[in-house]
């Protein structure tokens, strides 16, 4: 056999008194489930209509409509919703609000939204600031989570 250069030996390892340590496995947590199909503290929706008009009432009191401004602003309204009602601690419900902010131009406005749910649990609500230059539409879908 040729040798190209490389001095490789083998040579048989060497075997260690140092005991080998493995760590202990951390056993998977399993919940069980609860069976529970209805919520403690269920989403109350006059407590929800009443945040979404004091909230809508105090941003849009002195607003004056700008395309650039309306984006910000309808992010905000729509955070401080979700967070207020967040903060009621309404057991197991997912909430989705959208808020949209139009000028009044002689134009019309359509809006289509479709889900598939619980008609008995789950639901929207929806809440229209009129004045002379814009229009607001908030609509909180609440969507109740097992």
């Amino acid at each position: 056999m040729a040798n190209d250069g490389d001095d490789v030996s083998i040579a048989p390892r060497r075997k260690s008194n140092v005991p080998l340590t493995i760590s202990p496995v951390k056993p998977v947590m399993k919940f069980m489930p609860t069976y529970r199909l209805e919520s403690i503290k269920p989403l109350n929706r006059e407590i929800c209509e009443k945040i979404i008009k004091s909230v809508c009432d105090t941003a849009f009191a002195t607003f004056t409509y700008s395309p650039k401004i309306a984006l910000r602003v309808a992010t905000e309204v729509s955070e401080e919703i979700k967070n207020r009602i967040k903060s009621h601690n309404f057991d197991r419900y997912r909430l989705i609000c959208v808020v949209t902010i139009g000028e009044k131009c002689f134009q019309g406005y359509f809006s289509l939204l479709s889900f598939l749910w619980d008609s008995g649990k789950d639901g929207y609500i929806s809440y229209v600031y009129d004045v002379p230059d814009f229009f607001v539409v908030i609509t909180l879908f609440y969507l109740y989570y097992d």
